[in-house]
């Protein structure tokens, strides 16, 4: 594709690439975080939606439109996690999708190399339905996250040059 814009990558369990697919939220891919196990990366989110330990519980082990439709039931705006309390949609709650995003490819680094050679492809989230007004995780910051994580892979990956 010489002189033209690389086709961007599309993050979304609607997406038509098995990497896309793979690396969104829904994406059944299970990680532990601060030493609990979760099903999915949606899973983590929706577990902090909840302040009680058997609906967080229940979120941990869902993935997909299962772990969305679970979510729905929450009214709550902020939340608490590792003995901090913090809103939800907030830098703070964004860097801890971030580290559960990081935790799930650590725990696939098959699937880490495979988003690494999406580089330098932009990064979209297009789904099947329009964003919701509100969301806590809108699209361009999932694409931001994904953006920074996928560049701090590379460059973990690639020898310095001298």
């Amino acid at each position: 594709m010489t002189g033209a814009d690389p086709k961007p990558i599309n993050i979304s369990s609607a997406g038509d690439e098995d990497i896309g697919r793979r690396m969104s939220n829904f994406a059944a891919a299970p990680f532990a975080l601060d030493g609990r196990s979760y099903a999915s990366v949606e899973g983590f989110y929706v577990a902090l939606k909840f302040l009680d330990q058997a609906s967080r519980a229940k979120a941990a082990t869902l993935s997909g439109k299962e772990a969305y439709a679970f979510g729905k039931a929450s009214a709550l705006t902020e939340t608490e996690y590792g003995g901090r309390r913090f809103t939800l949609g907030s830098p703070e709650h964004h860097a801890l999708i971030a580290r559960a995003i990081r935790a799930k490819l650590a725990a696939h680094p098959d699937l880490a190399r495979d988003f690494v050679a999406t580089h330098p492809r932009p990064i979209v989230h297009v789904t099947a339905e329009p964003e919701r007004p509100g969301t806590f995780m809108p699209g361009a910051v999932l694409c931001r996250i994904l953006t920074e994580i996928r560049d701090e892979l590379l460059a973990k990956r690639t020898p310095p040059t001298s």
